[in-house]
């Protein structure tokens, strides 16, 4: 399953920490991914919910080595964090959840 979570998840899920780590008022929102599983998550989706233009591009031999594509990020969303409830407004980054 696809979570769209905010930047301090995504975040502490990359470094196991965010900027608001360092706020003496703590994390705006919500504990950064207090509403995933983390030992069953991954940042981004996998290679099925990819648009067609983006694997088409992945494929190519002549795709540049850093390409990355954006189908894994939401520029501006209005939606609560998947990941900590937040319902500020922002960019969402994928992660995909696995059933246990």
């Amino acid at each position: 399953m696809t979570l769209w979570v905010c930047v301090n998840c995504i975040m502490h899920h990359a470094n196991g920490e965010c900027g608001d780590c360092h706020r003496e008022e703590g994390h705006e929102g919500g504990e950064p991914l207090s509403k995933v599983d983390y030992c069953n998550s991954a940042m981004g989706h996998p290679s099925s919910e990819h648009d067609e233009d983006c694997l088409r591009f992945l494929m190519r031999s002549d795709a540049p080595d850093d390409y990355e594509c954006d189908c894994e990020t939401i520029t501006f969303s209005t939606a609560t964090c998947d990941g900590c409830g937040s319902t500020y407004h922002g960019e969402r980054h994928a992660m995909t959840e696995w059933s246990a």
